[in-house]
């Protein structure tokens, strides 16, 4: 009964309340940008992503903006709703171009603090079909052309969480939290081809090899893939400021090639939670993230590396990203962060990309 109503708090003030939000906040990155140990919040969120194009990815970035809420219902339950607006920036190869596209996302989940130590968290997600175009190149046997492909991208989704803080049991305070998150995307792709030599060309190979190459997509085709991540974040506090943290996931489709289904980039960004792990040009296998964080008095600095393996042997990706905070009232924070990556097959960098966020959060 003392510790429930003093709870026990190290040199800094950190409740084990405000222990397990971070372990939550840890968990699902920016989206949430949830509970803290304030009674309700309200989070704002904006990144720009830029990207090369290649054989995998056709995008070149898009803007995004993220409104998200969390209210404390009672000294142990919180709810949240989360909110993603994404626009997807135009391409263009030498013969063909395409608009930007809109993707909404959105979540709602419920918190449940089961003891000083324990925290348990259900979230369920979804995106409505979007028609997203996008133009590239392909190549097959008898040559190359450049197509538009028009796909028609859902998904709908969910995450279970709990996180276990140590909150002044251990002379090393840590958090564990061990989660797993489904996602089922739906897609229907077509390729518009445009009146040149080569898109013919194109069209009579594909009416007579429709499995080779580019001929799925040139004859239409509608594909849904599932995917699971099954993954665990720890975070230790080595000093009394400085925090050290590694997160492991692995990840388990329902194909024995999950990179079939198409544009797996459209289908995917802006269709997540987890968006600390940058802009994927294929599906994920693995990733690991070790990260460091500091505080200062009224700042926090945070600095990871990810190293992410593609399936189907498409390759590696590397992702550097720095996070900086700062407390700028009892009811305002702010935050500045910056990802970079690179996606690597044979040796060879074949995609590059970056993205800036700025993030704020009100708690009342």
């Amino acid at each position: 009964m003392m510790a429930a109503e003093r709870p026990v708090t190290d040199e800094a003030g950190v409740t084990p309340r405000l222990r397990a939000s971070r372990a939550r906040l840890l968990a699902l990155a920016t989206l949430l940008h949830a509970a803290s140990a304030g009674a309700h919040d309200v989070g704002l969120d904006a990144f720009l992503n830029t990207t090369a194009p290649s054989a995998n990815n056709p995008r070149t970035g898009a803007l995004g903006l993220s409104l998200s809420g969390s209210v404390d219902v009672s000294t142990r339950w919180s709810i949240f709703l989360s909110g993603l607006f994404l626009r997807d920036f135009g391409t263009r190869t030498a013969e063909a171009a395409s608009p930007g596209s809109n993707v909404g996302f959105a979540s709602a989940g419920v918190t449940w603090l089961a003891s000083d130590h324990l925290l348990f968290l259900a979230l369920a997600s979804g995106s409505p079909p979007t028609v997203q175009r996008s133009a590239l190149e392909v190549t097959f046997p008898a040559g190359t052309a450049d197509l538009v492909v028009a796909g028609t991208n859902a998904s709908v989704g969910g995450t279970l969480l709990a996180s276990y803080a140590t909150a002044g049991l251990s002379t090393l305070e840590h958090a564990l939290d061990v989660s797993v998150a489904i996602n089922h995307y739906v897609t229907s792709q077509v390729a518009e081809l445009p009146q040149t030599a080569r898109a013919t060309a194109v069209r009579t190979f594909c009416a007579k090899n429709a499995a080779v190459g580019p001929c799925p997509l040139v004859n239409g085709q509608r594909d849904s893939l599932t995917q699971v991540r099954l993954g665990a974040t720890w975070v230790g506090t080595v000093a009394l400021r400085t925090d050290v943290g590694l997160d492991v996931a692995g990840f388990l489709y329902d194909a024995p090639d999950p990179a079939a289904v198409g544009l797996f980039t459209v289908v995917q960004n802006g269709r997540t939670t987890d968006f600390g792990n940058g802009v994927p040009a294929a599906p994920w296998a693995v990733t690991a993230r070790p990260s460091v964080t500091h505080r200062f008095k009224a700042f926090s600095v945070r600095a990871a590396y990810q190293l992410g393996v593609y399936t189907s042997g498409l390759g590696l990706n590397h992702l550097l990203s720095a996070r900086l905070s700062w407390k700028a009232t009892s009811w305002l924070r702010l935050s500045l962060s910056v990802m970079v990556q690179a996606d690597v097959t044979q040796q060879q960098v074949v995609n590059r990309g970056a993205t800036l966020g700025l993030g704020s959060l009100f708690v009342f």
